[in-house]
């Protein structure tokens, strides 16, 4: 009996020690990364499917262009997200391991009806700052007739709308749900009505080595196969 518990000690104390640490180099963007815990939707898939392959980590928090930088001097293994880019010579990136969806949110009691981007014209929006720059020429247009603010403290933005401070709200599915869980969570969000009328954003992770990548994009498969990605989503906004 003894002599078990010796071996299983000697054993976790074995893999412990061989496991190798990562670092992970990331921005602060809650819910997709939260820097005050170490945690995020985005975090937590890479670091679980990682931690599946016999990895642990670590995570440095800088800007994004910084970020992949790190990883280009290898002096960080792993950042993310990272968006339309293509393998060079030192990096490679993963199969997409979630996909941001940009959202056009309004009050289902307000009964709005949007068939194009066109249609923002008509009413009061607000959306993050810089998010022109993101959402196209179509999209900078229909706002520019529109009563329009970009507003840097998203975490407030589902409450304004609730509230009927602003007739439509545009913002990633994932940060306005999770504030919405925050903020109000008791309200049904069958008081929401969803327009999807922003192309999709899929989110890659870049790293400094190949083979560590083609290895990741196999757990990753495996990761969504069994739906442990959806679970990690649930987590943070809760179902929907």
């Amino acid at each position: 009996m003894i002599k078990g518990i010796m071996l299983l000690a000697l054993a976790s104390l074995c893999f412990a020690t061989s496991a190798k640490k990562l670092t992970i180099a990331t921005d602060d963007g809650p819910p997709h990364m939260i820097a005050n815990n170490d945690s995020g939707i985005d975090l937590d898939i890479v670091r679980q499917v990682l931690s599946a392959m016999g990895y642990t980590s670590d995570v440095i928090y800088v800007p994004l262009h910084r970020a992949k930088q790190l990883v280009s001097d290898a002096k960080a293994d792993v950042f993310l997200p990272t968006f339309y880019e293509s393998d060079s010579q030192s990096l490679f990136f993963s199969e997409p391991f979630i996909t941001y969806k940009p959202t056009i949110f309004s009050l289902s009691k307000q009964q709005i009806e949007l068939s194009s981007l066109a249609d923002l014209s008509k009413y009061s929006v607000i959306s993050f700052q810089g998010a022109t720059g993101y959402f196209g020429e179509s999209y900078t247009a229909a706002v520019s007739n529109a009563s329009y603010r970009e507003l840097h403290d998203m975490s407030q933005f589902p409450s304004m709308l609730i509230h009927q401070r602003t007739d439509l709200v545009v913002l990633d599915y994932y940060i306005f749900y999770y504030y919405l869980k925050q903020n109000h969570p008791n309200i049904n969000i069958t008081q929401i009505d969803q327009h999807m009328l922003i192309s999709e954003v899929s989110a890659h992770v870049g790293f400094n080595d190949e083979q560590l990548r083609n290895e990741f994009n196999q757990q990753l498969n495996q990761f969504r196969a069994d739906k442990l990605d959806q679970k990690v989503i649930e987590h943070y906004i809760g179902k929907q």
